[in-house]
């Protein structure tokens, strides 16, 4: 009996200590979020931005976490827009993911004015940006959340840019950036430049493309494929021979393009009319192109490298300035005038490319 006794007392006990550990799982509720008022602040509301400091981070943002309820991991978004997406349901806002509840995001000089570049906005005026935060859990099966995201106060920060250039060293002039030509943004296409180098040599000539006159910031190496490497061990940006390039850099699509060219005129004001190119030649002393020639009055012509109406330029009837109808890389523009010199007789025609985006081009009778 005693026996039987001290099997019931051992049954007892263990369904005392089995029901004692159990405990019911956590429930943890996820509810609609929202973020408390003046959640986010930037560390400063007015940016100028100097290459001098583009390695250093330039503009922070930071923010209180959003309440979704109990324990949810929260990944934020950092939107960052003009003040025009605002209106637009900030659709062509940028956007920058942050992580699982991270709550800051920093931008160094040199990112924030690639970004402004990026975005079109001029350097050297403080162009007003909105930013705000964008809050939402995500599923662990990678799918839709259920939860609907939430944003935070939009606050505005102003931020000048500073322009940048392509500098062109190569072993043409010593791999020296600070005396090498620069290749100037094209106005209204931001992360792209082009401009006119003139290599002097016979064999292969390597250069490099760097956004500094000097080695200390980013430079462009060969990527293969037409494309840019910023690797600083990457191999040399090469052309086959010497002679007059016509290089562009397209920073948004990480490509390149060396067009070797000649220059010439062609139309009825000049002595081969409209069926042949008469050729200038260069000049290296005034890095021009020149051709001294009989032209004629009542006509027109136009400037056009190798020949083919691929590369050539027209004048602007806006600001009657060289202005490229046929590009490669920048397409066709309609409307260009042809040019003309006011009377028949022997001009000395002069076409200066050397620097980039600021091309002329000059007679004078003889």
């Amino acid at each position: 009996m005693l026996r039987k006794s001290s099997y019931y007392t051992i049954i007892v006990t263990l369904f005392t200590m089995l029901f004692a550990c159990k405990k019911d799982s956590d429930v943890y509720t996820i509810k609609d979020g929202v973020f408390a008022g003046g959640a986010l602040q930037a560390s400063a509301q007015n940016v100028v931005l100097t290459q001098a400091t583009e390695n250093d981070t330039a503009l922070t943002f930071h923010w209180s976490a959003a309440d979704f309820g109990q324990k949810p991991v929260v990944g934020y978004v950092l939107q960052l827009g003009q003040l025009t997406d605002t209106a637009n349901n900030w659709s062509t806002a940028k956007e920058f993911t942050v992580g699982a509840n991270v709550l800051q995001y920093g931008f160094i000089g040199k990112e924030l004015n690639g970004l402004l570049n990026t975005m079109g906005l001029p350097s050297g005026t403080a162009n007003e940006l909105a930013v705000r935060i964008k809050a939402a859990v995500p599923q662990n099966t990678g799918a839709a959340s259920s939860i609907p995201p939430v944003y935070s106060n939009t606050t505005v920060v102003k931020v000048s840019s500073y322009e940048t250039y392509l500098y062109v060293p190569g072993d043409y002039q010593g791999w020296s950036p600070n005396l090498a030509p620069k290749l100037k943004p094209v106005d209204g296409r931001p992360g792209m430049y082009e401009g006119y180098v003139y290599m002097k040599g016979s064999s292969t000539m390597y250069f490099k493309f760097t956004n500094a006159p000097d080695w200390d910031h980013t430079n462009y190496g060969d990527g293969g494929n037409g494309s840019f490497s910023t690797d600083g061990l990457a191999a040399g940006l090469s052309v086959p021979t010497g002679g007059y390039y016509y290089l562009t850099a397209d920073l948004n699509t990480n490509k390149w393009t060396a067009t070797k060219t000649n220059w010439g005129i062609l139309g009825d004001a000049t002595p081969g009319g409209w069926d042949n190119d008469t050729p200038l030649s260069y000049d290296e002393a005034s890095q021009t192109w020149r051709v001294t020639c009989a032209m004629k009055a009542n006509a027109s012509f136009k400037f056009r490298a190798n020949n083919a109406w691929a590369l050539d330029f027209g004048l602007d009837p806006s600001t009657g300035k060289l202005h490229y109808a046929n590009n490669p890389f920048l397409g066709y523009t309609d409307g260009m005038n042809n040019i003309t010199v006011p009377s028949d007789g022997t001009y000395l025609l002069v076409l200066d490319l050397h620097q980039s985006g600021m091309y002329t081009w000059s007679y004078t009778k003889q």
